[in-house]
């Protein structure tokens, strides 16, 4: 009977040596090290007409995001942020007859690396979900983890608003989008579509 050591010592080898390639592979995802200003949203890639630029596209810091709180601030740098952009655009329409977002803001912010972006997602739904009547949706698929909430409110007018936000994560991103419209016209399901597209050149991105 022929040895067989040497070969099984080889196929245990070669094996390992596959398992250890897929393991990098699925415990190690690249960062983003490029500029979040690239990441957001494009008027072109609104799908509804009429929109236009209210706040071009621009880097913000942390003070910016955290609307000058302290702690938050302290936060997001222990976090590791290191660049933010944001852009905002609006359609003049009936705001009584209309369907679909009016208002969108779309945020991008990178971190230095994943557990950072992890642990600023989850103080940004932990803040959301803090919001009083925020109503939590789940988002189907989107990124690394997602949350979304909807609040409403009563216009002077009578009519009802909702602003609709989703927070998202992908890899050392974590995104922000607020869509606001009349209540019963702007759904998250609207919101979902423009977060796909953002999620898309964050894609391209890091191709």
């Amino acid at each position: 009977m022929r040895p067989v050591g040497g070969w099984w010592a080889r196929v245990l080898a070669t094996v390992a040596s596959l398992v250890a390639l897929a393991a990098c592979g699925s415990v190690s995802p690249s960062l983003s090290r490029g500029d979040p200003l690239h990441d957001l949203i494009t008027i072109d890639q609104l799908v509804a007409p009429d929109f236009t630029v209210t706040s071009a596209s621009t880097h913000i810091d942390a003070a910016t995001i955290a609307a000058g709180d302290g702690a938050i601030i302290s936060t997001l740098q222990r976090d590791g942020l290191q660049a933010a952009a944001r852009v905002e655009y609006q359609r003049d329409v009936n705001f009584s007859t209309s369907n679909g977002p009016i208002d969108i803001v779309a945020t991008v912010e990178r971190f230095a690396g994943i557990g950072g972006a992890t642990s600023a997602y989850g103080a940004n739904v932990r803040w959301l979900d803090s919001i009083p009547g925020a109503v939590p949706a789940s988002t189907g698929p989107l990124g690394d983890e997602a949350h979304s909430i909807s609040v409403v409110r009563a216009t002077p007018g009578g009519l009802q608003a909702v602003e609709i936000t989703v927070v998202w994560r992908v890899r050392n991103l974590v995104n922000v989008m607020v869509a606001r419209g009349r209540y019963g016209g702007t759904r998250l399901e609207d919101a979902l579509v423009l977060c796909g597209l953002q999620t898309q050149n964050e894609s391209r991105g890091s191709a």
